[in-house]
């Protein structure tokens, strides 16, 4: 069972991260939708809070399977609106796919738009050295541990994104993730295959790579 925060009442919203986040992502969004909606914020498999077993592969079934018991164990017997940021988007389709009957309309939030896994590994690898460095290097390794003993902010604040929550993902769900998730999606030709309301929402400020 995965950990979700759950906040207000009314009809259910259910909110997916993205890669190397945590349900505190939609933390102040949520603040306000709760004033007309149930919103569970989720923790993905092996993020923030929820299981991080080693045998998996983290892949689409992995993560959806986790989802969707947890969604039974709460109860959640009507149909909701499903909203996911970037990965959390990737596995947010796939699930209104896989399970139609479960989902009213989907929102996606800069989701990663690539066609093929040699297309995410070029774009995703020429978007920033930090890329390279941290998921696709040789010495990843060596940067992931030397990252970890690095000194803390003293800021009692988290944002939206920290530190704190990369480093909570360990290596089998962050490249799991990667390779079995992100680099495997293909938004084009599934959001062609979901017969539900879709919005598709790419801000201002959000990398543009795709």
């Amino acid at each position: 069972r995965l950990h979700t925060e759950i906040t207000g009442t009314g009809p259910t919203i259910v909110m997916i991260h993205g890669s190397l986040a945590s349900s505190r992502y939609f933390k102040s969004i949520a603040r306000r939708l709760s004033t007309t909606h149930t919103v569970i914020r989720v923790d993905l498999l092996g993020h923030g809070h929820s299981p991080k077993p080693r045998a998996l592969s983290y892949g689409y079934d992995d993560h959806i399977d986790a989802i969707r018991y947890t969604l039974d164990q709460l109860d959640i017997t009507t149909p909701f609106s499903l909203v996911g940021h970037s990965m959390g988007a990737l596995i947010a389709l796939r699930y209104a796919h896989m399970y139609p009957q479960d989902i009213d309309r989907i929102v996606l939030f800069n989701p990663s738009m690539f066609s093929s896994p040699d297309e995410a590994l070029s774009d995703i690898a020429a978007s920033g050295r930090h890329y390279r460095a941290f998921l696709f290097s040789r010495f990843r390794g060596v940067v992931w541990r030397t990252v970890k003993i690095l000194p803390r902010s003293p800021r009692k604040t988290r944002p939206a994104v920290s530190l704190s929550d990369v480093l909570a993902v360990p290596r089998q769900a962050r490249e799991g993730s990667l390779h079995n998730v992100v680099m495997q999606g293909n938004i084009f030709r599934e959001i062609e295959e979901v017969n539900k309301p879709i919005m598709v929402v790419v801000g201002q400020k959000d990398r543009r790579i795709y």
